[in-house]
């Protein structure tokens, strides 16, 4: 009698002070990382549809919009006086007016200022009728493309608590991934922000050495040279629990290879390329010319890409339309 008391007893005492459990709500993912984990091949738009607009500029963001591509890439240095400007070259003679505007060749980007910069012509060099397009600001660049879509930053020079400060000043850092070949700065945007979607960028072998390092890095994705891809160390990249994307793939029965190997990621001028399923009435940067990959999926936000701003309208139709070939050099790096 007295052990069953005593068992009452304690079985009170439990009620009275026992903590009811409670549920733990599951870890938000962001746009971001829900994206990159997609199980599907993503379309990314290298540099905007820069097979049909001048590559880094409004125009091609607006274009890419169009396309409802997955991600569109752009790269972005510093000018003289610090402010993150979006241009893919280390000199600004390919596809700028500089020589001619600043009286000087081979100028590097960061030796001109954002005043300067925003003197040059950023369009002719690709097609007469981009005449007047700018060189843009990232800010100006996420402005655009965060209304429809999502950015994939990659970052030629600058440290990382610079574009870290920007993102959350912008509220952008789990709305964007940033990718980059200087390791270190994608473990110090890692140390600093540990919940932005990053990539490691590289050519040549990739080895198991080099997915390590770059899942320590604090990576979620590996964007690799097309050329140098193989099934083999595509399949390794999964093992090590990342994504892998290949540059620059415009050739139609190379992406086919690829996306047979198991490829997650295309980066490719021509992001409109479709595959034989895909609807007939979905957009393809008004008349830019239709292939055989994919469907493109819509903006990972869900949003219409026809939030463009219409100042940009006149560079992303009747300009697009008549850009299909170029005899314009381009450079060939990512």
């Amino acid at each position: 009698m007295r052990s069953l008391m005593c068992l009452i007893g304690n079985g009170l005492l439990l009620a009275m002070f026992s903590v009811p459990m409670v549920a733990q709500e599951p870890t938000k993912i962001s746009p971001a990382a829900e994206l990159v984990a997609a199980k599907r091949v993503l379309i990314i738009a290298h540099r905007g549809a820069s097979k049909h607009a001048p590559e880094n500029t409004l125009p091609a963001f607006a274009a890419a919009l169009k396309t409802k591509c997955d991600l569109i890439e752009l790269d972005y240095y510093h000018s003289a006086d610090k402010v993150p400007v979006v241009f893919h070259d280390k000199d600004l003679d390919r596809t700028t007016n500089a020589a001619t505007v600043l009286g000087k060749s081979k100028l590097e980007l960061d030796e001109v200022s954002l005043a300067d910069l925003q003197k040059l012509d950023a369009g002719k060099w690709f097609k007469p009728q981009f005449t007047g397009a700018k060189v843009p600001t990232l800010v100006e660049s996420l402005d655009l493309i965060q209304a429809g879509g999502m950015t994939l930053i990659e970052r030629k020079a600058g440290d990382a608590e610079t574009i870290v400060k920007l993102l959350d000043e912008k509220k952008l850092r789990g709305n964007v991934v940033v990718q980059a070949f200087d390791w270190k700065y994608i473990a110090a945007c890692h140390k600093i922000a540990p919940d932005l979607v990053l990539g490691c960028l590289g050519s040549k072998e990739l080895s198991a050495k080099q997915i390590a390092q770059a899942k320590q890095a604090g990576a979620s994705a590996v964007g690799w040279k097309e050329a140098d891809l193989t099934a083999e160390n595509i399949a390794a990249v999964h093992a090590a629990g990342l994504k892998c994307w290949a540059y620059t793939v415009n050739d139609r029965r190379r992406g086919k290879q690829l996306i047979d190997a198991g490829i997650d990621g295309l980066i490719t001028d021509d992001p409109a390329y479709t595959n034989a399923a895909s609807s007939p009435s979905r957009p393809s940067c008004c008349s830019i010319r239709v292939s055989t990959w994919r469907c493109c999926s819509r903006s990972p936000s869900g949003r219409s890409a026809a939030r463009t701003t219409s100042r940009f309208t006149s560079f992303s139709t009747t300009s697009i339309r008549n850009s299909d070939s170029r005899a314009c050099s381009r450079s060939p790096s990512i």
